[in-house]
């Protein structure tokens, strides 16, 4: 499979050495002193370790944020509290304490406190151990040992430890470290116990891999592939759950190849849940594929610039438009697709963003958007390159689209690309839309105001404000975009002329 991007690999031994920040040289020192003030008040003996993703990035010379602090012994609640005591009796800013409980029967099973340290937000957990009885995939979680811990994460590369004590980085996997210089993700215990027992893990292997671009391990692959795993990530895994995997993947460094996962694996249909056919209220097909082949062409515009010189200067294509394109790109096969909604219907694709994967409304929004607005705006830009187009017609393009209708067109451009279109006719067919929009001045042109308000437009023709005067207002707008240059007096004399004498009486 072609990612486009070689495997990060460095060069890492057992002993590796990790280089602190001056902050979170400070972060570490602190949680020492509070580690042996526990020690020297309690005589309880503590290990702090950070845990997980921080020492991953760390080794690859990545910057991290996310200090994730493990103890032996006790909860992280109760060490969280010490902590931000400790703080106070110092002088120190502190912050409360959250909790985010554990909830078994979402697969997610470990209690988590957060509070800030020095200013930085710092998430505490217990080391622990989880046995599973053979009629409940639900664990007992107990204290366990930092090898026990380790075993019971997702990937090996996961699974390191930096000991605060001894500022080293700890492998009790004994091959977490090995995986990392030669880019495998793999399980560190048996994959499809791993999988059974927390499935969001099979995702999670999906985004590390794609993030990454390493390589799955055989017997890794091997157990995603099982019927039983996917059946466990449809029914035991909240949707919320699996939407924070999907907008991680279609934000990250390698969304084109988190997707070729999904389809790898067979997992399009789990993870982009869509209504029952039964609520469809068209028959159309499924081409999981096109996910693949749009969310390519989405690439091939957003990184190769197809169109970034004709983007006007005022727009900025943000790393949230980035995301709502992919996320577009991902449920493309849906595309054509209506569903029963709340007594309404509405586009599969937009159900399957919000329901399917619990994102935010205005990303579901955004998606439907540029699904529906494309082909509008491939005919528009078709007409553009055969001649003039009205002013008029244009702007009500543009007003209909909303502030989306630049990244609307970007993803045209890339469902051209999809059907066959070579990149030089894609490049004509939309400088050509692009140009003659900025060349009408029409940029802008869903800002408008209408030139004569609804209050104005009643006294004119002497009836009531209301719904009745939309249509009116819309012809109002219709003379505004054909007159750029028309005044108040104009568009009053124009109501006058050419609606009233139309009005019943």
């Amino acid at each position: 499979m072609d990612t486009g991007h070689s495997p990060s690999k460095r060069q890492l031994t057992s002993m590796a050495k990790i280089a602190l920040t001056e902050k979170e040289h400070e972060i570490c020192s602190l949680l020492n002193n509070v580690a042996d003030h526990i020690h020297t008040t309690t005589n309880q003996q503590l290990t702090l370790r950070i845990a997980g993703g921080w020492v991953r990035d760390k080794l690859l010379g990545l910057a991290s944020h996310d200090i994730d602090i493990a103890v032996d012994h006790m909860s992280g609640y109760t060490l969280a509290h010490h902590v931000t005591t400790y703080m106070q009796t110092h002088s120190l800013a502190t912050s409360s304490v959250g909790k985010i409980n554990s909830n078994p029967e979402r697969s997610k099973h470990l209690e988590t406190a957060t509070t800030k340290v020095l200013g930085h937000l710092v998430d505490f957990v217990h080391l622990r151990s989880e046995t599973y009885k053979e009629d409940s995939r639900i664990p007992l979680v107990e204290f366990g040992t930092p090898e026990e811990d380790a075993r019971r994460r997702d990937i090996t590369i996961n699974a390191l430890f930096y000991n605060l004590q001894t500022r080293e980085v700890e492998d009790f996997t004994g091959r977490g470290l090995k995986d990392l210089q030669e880019g495998v993700v793999r399980t560190p215990m048996d994959a499809e116990q791993t999988f059974r027992d927390d499935p969001l893990r099979v995702l999670r292997v999906l985004r590390f891999a794609s993030r990454f671009g390493y390589e799955i391990d055989g017997e890794t692959a091997r157990a995603m592939h099982r019927v039983e795993v996917r059946q466990d990530l449809d029914k035991k895994i909240s949707r919320e759950r699996v939407g924070v995997e999907v907008e991680k993947m279609a934000a990250g460094e390698r969304p084109l190849l988190a997707v070729q996962l999904i389809l790898r694996f067979n997992l399009f249909e789990c993870v982009f849940r869509a209504p029952p056919r039964d609520m469809w209220t068209n028959d159309v097909a499924v081409d999981a594929a096109a996910a693949e082949s749009v969310s390519r062409c989405m690439l091939r515009v957003l990184d190769g610039a197809l169109l970034h010189a004709h983007i006007p200067s005022q727009y900025d294509v943000t790393l949230r438009d980035r995301r709502a394109l992919i996320l577009a790109s991902y449920v493309f096969p849906f595309h054509a697709a209506v569903a029963a909604d709340r007594k309404r219907q509405a586009p599969v694709a937009l159900l399957v963003v919000r329901d399917g994967l619990k994102l935010p409304t205005n990303d579901a929004d955004t998606v439907a958007a540029v699904h529906t607005l494309a082909p509008r705006i491939t005919e528009m830009a078709a007409l553009c390159c055969a001649g003039p187009v009205e002013r008029n017609t244009l702007g009500h393009l543009v007003r209909d689209a909303g502030a989306r209708w630049v990244i609307a067109t970007l993803f045209a451009a890339a469902v051209e690309l999809h059907n066959g279109k070579s990149a030089d006719q894609v490049v004509a067919t939309f400088s050509a839309f692009m140009g003659a929009v900025k060349d009408a001045e029409l940029e802008d042109a869903y800002k408008m105001k209408h030139i004569v308000n609804g209050r104005d437009v009643a006294t004119l023709l002497k009836c009531r404000t209301g719904p009745g005067i939309k249509p009116v207002l819309d012809r109002v707008m219709d003379w505004q975009l054909a007159h750029p240059r028309g005044t108040h007096d104009e568009c009053r004399e124009f109501i006058v002329k050419e609606i009233a004498p139309h009005m019943p009486l």
